[in-house]
């Protein structure tokens, strides 16, 4: 269902910016001003193969004044390899995992794993549009909870049903048209002067979680009543961060940090096997990137380190979920 959303609402957004290019051919074009410290490619199309070394986890800990342990889900993912394109001003990026071999699987187990990234580079405007899916998990710190685990013959203790789906929408502001976010991490266009920016961005942000009885250690059951034998759970955010970026050029070689840092209100519905829940809540969102890269006529490459944190609050938990990724890639203008 959510990949079918994602497809259908890219062809509404290349249509409806077709359309509004054919409604414009009858009139008179403006020439279109470019800022002095930016310069724009001719080429409009763009192909970038990436290599990314994932690292996801789903913290959840206790808000109960210390009472109840805190334990760890990590999906087995060894490596991805993507492929992003380019054209006129829509980014395209999508990635699929690495096989395992046999003895990660069986001591991580395998997870299942699609990521999909639309994005629409505008001057001052960006918006993309998001879509993550992983489902199968192991439980990292069991030693606590599980004494007697023998790990050599069983590896880690896994649950296959875990899933977590994030999905969303982002819009984003950049408030000084001499500093390109295009020109640090799409390299869409090229950055001649150092420059930065105060950043905005609002998002849209929906989270399925779907678990079994088992998602909560038995011997911390009584720590996680609006957890325990958690089935399902669907968490809707809005979420109004504000940052800063800065991109520091010398010749064709830039280095970019962007910090954001935003909160907002959450929807909460959630199921157990005994009740359904609902709820609204305060959650906690940063995202820090960084990138290094030689960015040249028709060649460039980068890489870029990613660290994202976002929270769903309970009444008496939290989980915490973060994605973090070194990401390689490589790429050509035509």
């Amino acid at each position: 269902m959510s990949i079918k959303f994602v497809l259908i609402f890219c062809s509404i957004i290349l249509s409806l910016q077709s359309f509004a290019q054919s409604s414009k051919k009858n009139k008179p074009k403006k020439a279109r001003e470019v800022p002095e410290n930016i310069e724009v490619f001719p080429k409009n199309f763009l192909v970038r193969p990436r290599f990314v070394f994932p690292s996801v986890w789903v913290d959840v800990s206790s808000r109960l004044l210390g009472k109840g342990e805190k334990f760890r889900y990590k999906p087995s993912i060894p490596g991805v390899v993507g492929l992003s394109l380019k054209i006129k001003k829509v980014y395209i990026s999508f990635a699929i995992k690495l096989p395992s071999n046999d003895r990660n699987i069986e001591r991580y187990g395998n997870t299942k794993f699609r990521n999909i990234f639309v994005n629409i580079q505008g001057r001052t405007l960006n918006w993309s549009l998001f879509y993550r899916d992983y489902k199968g998990f192991y439980l990292e710190n069991y030693s606590q909870f599980y004494p007697n685990w023998n790990k050599d013959s069983l590896g880690y203790p896994k649950t296959d049903k875990l899933r977590i789906i994030e999905a969303g929408l982002n819009l984003g502001f950049n408030f000084n048209k001499n500093f390109s976010m295009n020109a640090a991490f799409a390299q869409g266009e090229r950055q001649k002067k150092s420059a930065g920016s105060f950043l905005m961005a609002l998002s849209e942000r929906h989270q399925r979680i779907e678990a079994d009885s088992e998602f909560v250690p038995a011997s911390q059951s009584a720590f996680y009543p609006n957890l325990n034998k958690l089935k399902f759970g669907n968490f809707s955010s809005t979420i109004l961060s504000i940052g800063f970026g800065y991109q520091f050029v010398f010749r064709k070689f830039h280095f970019t940090p962007v910090l954001m840092v935003g909160s907002g209100f959450q929807i909460q519905r959630y199921s157990q096997t005994d009740k359904d829940r609902f709820w609204i809540n305060v959650p906690v969102y940063t995202n820090f990137k960084t990138q290094l890269g030689y960015n040249g006529d028709h060649f460039f490459a980068n890489i870029i380190y990613q660290r994202e944190y976002n929270t769903i609050p309970l009444k008496e938990s939290r989980i915490k979920l973060y994605h973090n990724w070194l990401e390689f890639g490589i790429g050509l203008r035509f």
